[in-house]
């Protein structure tokens, strides 16, 4: 009997470890310049997206992706550290209160789906104090959530969204910062370790061919690898995501 027990616990012991659970949430952003990708209808719906403002086709995509039951974001453009093309509506730190939340509701008119922002560059921008309150301030008045795109370690955003109780998470993962099938493929691997190893994660990404291809094939597998791929809006702590109103 004890031989058979301890066979039992040294078979037990060659097994390998369960893959442990974890949720993977992604999305892809600078979405507005051209109709919605006809790649996004085989794509899983949990597959958000967002939308710079001031684009020919972002109330169009806005729309387009809600009818796919997608969650949608406002990529709000936001002030980089280096000089690089700003898009027509950037936040600032040169803007006085006023004029600077105006241009948030602006753009927040122009994706009128959207349940959370997001920054666009904004290396400078997230840094702010000042700034990150004021961007706080509309969304909280909004119920409206946050994402930290994390274009710098040094952001104050997560801070300001707590002083204004606004839901706001962070990135983790960027996808394809470079656009190769083999580069997408290694990161979406570390996302998914990620989850594994802390149990959620987010990842953005840019609706590149390449990086919708991967994506198209390589989403099936997830769940063999103890993944679940889930809406954003899921990820929030709060009881019930909050839902985009423009005023």
């Amino acid at each position: 009997m004890l031989l058979s027990v301890s066979l039992l616990l040294a078979s037990c012991l060659l097994l390998p470890a369960p893959i442990q659970a974890g949720q993977l949430a992604i999305v892809i952003d600078d979405l507005g310049y051209q109709p919605l990708p006809l790649t996004f209808r085989t794509l899983p719906a949990e597959i958000s997206i967002s939308v710079l403002p001031d684009t020919p086709y972002a109330t169009a995509t806005s729309h387009e992706a809600t009818r796919q039951q997608r969650d949608v974001l406002l990529h709000m453009p936001m002030e980089p550290s280096r000089a690089a093309p700003l898009e027509r509506t950037t936040l600032t730190s040169r803007m006085a209160k006023a004029e600077f939340q105006q241009t948030l509701r602006q753009a927040l008119r122009k994706v009128p789906d959207a349940f959370a922002v997001n920054n666009h560059m904004g290396s400078a921008l997230t840094q702010n104090t000042q700034a990150m309150n004021w961007v706080m301030e509309v969304l909280a008045h909004q119920h409206l959530a946050f994402l930290d795109s994390r274009t710098t370690i040094h952001s104050v955003a997560l801070t300001a969204a707590h002083t204004y109780q606004v839901p706001a998470l962070k990135r983790h993962i960027f996808l394809d910062h470079q656009p190769t099938e083999t580069f997408i493929s290694q990161q979406l691997q570390r996302a998914i370790h990620q989850a594994q190893q802390q149990g959620a994660v987010i990842a953005i990404g840019h609706p590149h061919p390449v990086t919708l291809a991967t994506l198209q094939n390589r989403l099936p597998t997830l769940a063999a690898e103890g993944i679940t791929l889930v809406r954003l809006s899921a990820l929030y702590a709060a009881d019930q995501p909050p839902s985009g109103t423009t005023p």
